[in-house]
């Protein structure tokens, strides 16, 4: 008998996992500067202290290391190695630890709590229970997917700048997110749908025997068993069609591949076995009853694909080619007059063209990351600092997309990403996981074929639908990245499907107690020492909890200063962001939106006549810029905003001191990003009012190369050339600005004349 305190930490450790699946997705809040990534990853470091507390506890009340030895530990060690190297030489430590801000997902931290989730979950999650989480898992995918229909449909189109009804994202936050989500739930709801098809057979809960006759008697009840005679089959089929319903409302052309791909694997499975039955008619075993089997399966991931080929023709899909066969298209197909269409010419600006395809802004990226790695081989740039590498390795052609001036925080494919951040070191450590674990799956898919005594068919079935549901991970992180939820599935789905598997073998050396107990028995006292250890782990976990809360107002705080300051309320704006770094001293990105509105007061209170005031916030804005980038000296926006502070700044002194930090703050931004119009732009404009006109002309002929339809370079390089009495240089910019980038540019008319 297991003792109660066990027994205690025995569920608490299985309710928080399926809080853990449950709430993740869902878990969402209008406060914060990110609404979605960072609660759900706050809500993930809460229940992996709570799990992490239950577990160690369970380990003193037994004496002993509850750890489950896995096939997976080296790669998974080596990965976390890589994690911890790539840190150490990161061009921004503090990012690495605690991952991009906003985002927070692939920081150092985030690794670790995931690992930590693995190993609690192989160590101590009952298997018996392992059919409530997944029930758990769906539940929450339902809800999410609901949610993503009524969206389609305007539920909460007016709380978006999105086009939420063109392409729904529900409570993940971004349609590709949804759909990579949903690439999962569907192969996984159909593995238990094919599990519960196992199930209307008698005995097969048992285990199928090596015997000819026994396998004989299997294949008679296969056949006559209809495919949707039990109900929960037929509910299975319903929640797969709100998923794919709803993936497909997400218009997510890498989630649909995901999917797609990984329906092909699910049914390969099954068929390769039938062919080869097929093809070796003369092995008479127990292969009868595989073959039998897989025809059964076959058919029923079948009824499921059609079901989605039939949504997809009256719903359509994310690919314009595959859509002339659906039936909107088909409604709204109209003859075209004198068979001509509108094709943007090969030279078109993207004021001509509109938005740049994504496909064509992702392989700009892709670029961009292989130039990181080549820069970084070994060890990358470090822990999720793609943001800042990609500025300095920024190929120019990205300046003629119509997201030219976005910020890319990740490459838009995780292999890639890892590579530019981590490494080839970090990268071969992660396609070693990958790798184990596929390898893992294909010596169980050998098993088919030889049904031993002590194959339990319902378990393999189950498995098979996790495993593929854990592949379309690999696709859509191929053209994105992991985000929380994601993140989750990929570490955790091993961990299920490990569980689910007859390979479990205790590494477990005594470790606490001189004294032996008897642990099965429930009498059996616990000694003070093992109290107050406990007391020490809760009152960790409670302290660890209480600044995950400190951390999570920090942010609320920072959320409601960052976008007073964007509507210039710097008064209500500073004593937000004041508050934040009062609760979060450690974050550079706080010292740094707090620097703006401190100058911005300091300047209007030196006007109003307060003098000593305005030099006590001339002070904090200087410091808090001076912070901000000595945490982080290769954060480029940062370099940006101590431009704006000291430009601000310099309106206090006719003495050039703060122009001239100005400018140093800029040429600094500029060799951290030397690719970036706007930076050369800008600092063309400081350089001038400083009086160096010659840098200034070439800095904007730079801009000009750089982004050779930036509208502002040639105006402002017409004003100058005015100036300097260069009047037909002054009237070919302008010319170019009416005939090449905007005929109807009512400025460039105005000042064009006015040269005349």
């Amino acid at each position: 008998m297991v003792p109660i305190p066990v027994k205690i930490t025995d569920k608490i450790i299985q309710y928080s996992f399926y809080l853990l699946f449950f709430l993740v997705p869902l878990i969402l809040t209008p406060f914060n500067y990110e609404l979605f990534e960072y609660n759900k990853m706050m809500a993930v470091y809460g229940l992996t202290m709570i799990i992490l507390c239950a577990w160690v506890s369970k380990m003193i009340l037994k004496g002993r290391l509850n750890l489950i030895r896995t096939p997976f530990d080296i790669p998974l060690f080596l990965f976390l190695v890589s994690q911890i190297i790539s840190t150490l030489f990161s061009i921004d430590s503090h990012v690495s630890i605690w991952g991009y801000y906003s985002r927070f997902n692939g920081g150092l931290i985030s690794i670790i709590s995931y690992l930590v989730l693995f190993y609690a979950f192989v160590s101590n999650f009952p298997k018996e229970k392992i059919s409530r989480l997944l029930k758990v898992i769906l539940l929450s995918g339902l809800i999410v997917a609901a949610y993503g229909i009524l969206e389609r449909f305007g539920i909460d189109k007016d709380l978006w700048v999105q086009d939420v009804q063109n392409r729904v994202f529900s409570t993940l936050g971004q349609p590709n997110w949804l759909a990579a989500y949903l690439a999962v739930l569907i192969p996984l709801t159909i593995g238990i749908a094919l599990q519960y098809f196992t199930n209307q057979f008698s005995d097969l809960n048992g285990k199928i025997q090596n015997s000819k006759v026994k396998s004989q008697n299997y294949n008679a009840k296969f056949k006559n068993t209809g495919l949707l005679d039990n109900w929960i089959i037929g509910l299975l089929l319903f929640i797969s069609n709100v998923f794919y319903l709803t993936l497909v409302f997400t218009k997510s052309r890498s989630g649909f591949i995901g999917l797609w791909s990984s329906l092909i694997v699910l049914w390969s499975i099954f068929l390769i076995p039938y062919l080869f039955h097929k093809l070796q008619p003369q092995k008479i075993t127990h292969i009868h009853a595989t073959a039998s089997i897989c025809v059964k399966y076959i058919k029923l991931i079948g009824i499921y694909i059609f079901s989605f080929i039939l949504i997809s023709f009256f719903f359509g899909t994310p690919f314009q080619n595959l859509n002339r066969l659906t039936l909107p298209e088909i409604l709204s197909q109209k003859p075209e007059i004198g068979n001509r269409k509108a094709v943007a010419s090969p030279g078109s600006s993207v004021i001509e063209i509109g938005i740049t395809e994504s496909g064509t802004i992702r392989n700009i990226v892709w670029k961009g990351a292989l130039q990181i790695v080549k820069n970084y081989p070994l060890f990358g740039s470090g822990v999720e600092t793609f943001a800042y590498a990609y500025y300095k390795y920024r190929p120019v052609e990205h300046n003629m997309t119509s997201e030219w001036d976005f910020l890319y925080n990740k490459a838009h494919n995780e292999y890639l990403n890892y590579a530019a951040t981590t490494g080839f070191i970090g990268l071969g450590t992660y396609l070693l996981f990958i790798g184990s674990f596929i390898w893992w799956n294909i010596n169980k898919l050998k098993a088919q074929n030889n049904l031993d005594f002590g194959f339990d068919l319902n378990l393999w079935i189950l498995s098979f639908g996790l495993f593929v549901a854990w592949l379309s991970i690999l696709i859509t992180n191929f053209f994105g990245f992991s985000v929380v939820i994601i993140q989750l599935f990929f570490f955790l789905i091993p961990a299920i499907s490990f569980l689910l598997s007859k390979d479990l073998t205790f590494a477990s050396p005594p470790v606490t107690s001189n004294r032996s107990f008897d642990l099965a028995s429930d009498k059996q006292p616990v000694n003070n020492f093992q109290y107050g250890l406990i007391l020490i782990c809760l009152l960790t976990m409670l302290y660890g909890i209480y600044r995950l809360s400190v951390l999570w107002s920090a942010d609320v705080l920072f959320a409601s200063g960052y976008h007073e300051s964007r509507s210039s309320q710097y008064t209500s704006a500073y004593q937000s962001l004041r508050n934040a770094i009062l609760a979060n001293p450690d974050e550079p990105l706080y010292y740094d939106e707090f620097s703006l509105p401190a100058s911005q007061i300091a300047v209007a209170l030196k006007e109003s006549g307060d003098s000593s005031t305005s030099a006590q916030l001339e002070k904090e804005a200087i410091l808090s810029s001076d912070q901000a980038v000595s945490i982080s000296p290769n954060n480029v926006n940062f370099w940006k905003t101590r431009t704006r502070v000291f430009y601000t700044l310099s309106q206090l002194s006719e003495i050039n001191t703060y122009l001239e930090k100005s400018l140093e703050a800029l040429v600094k931004a500029h060799s951290l990003a030397p690719t970036d119009p706007k930076v050369s732009y800008n600092l063309a404009l400081l350089y001038d009012k400083k009086g160096e006109k010659e840098e200034s002309m070439k800095l904007l002929e730079e801009t000009r190369v750089l982004k050779p339809d930036y509208r502002d370079a040639y105006f402002t390089a017409a004003l100058f050339y005015e100036r300097d009495k260069k009047k037909d240089r002054a009237r070919e910019m302008l010319k170019f600005i009416l005939n090449r980038l905007n005929p109807n540019d009512e400025d460039a008319k105005k000042r064009l004349e006015e040269i005349k």
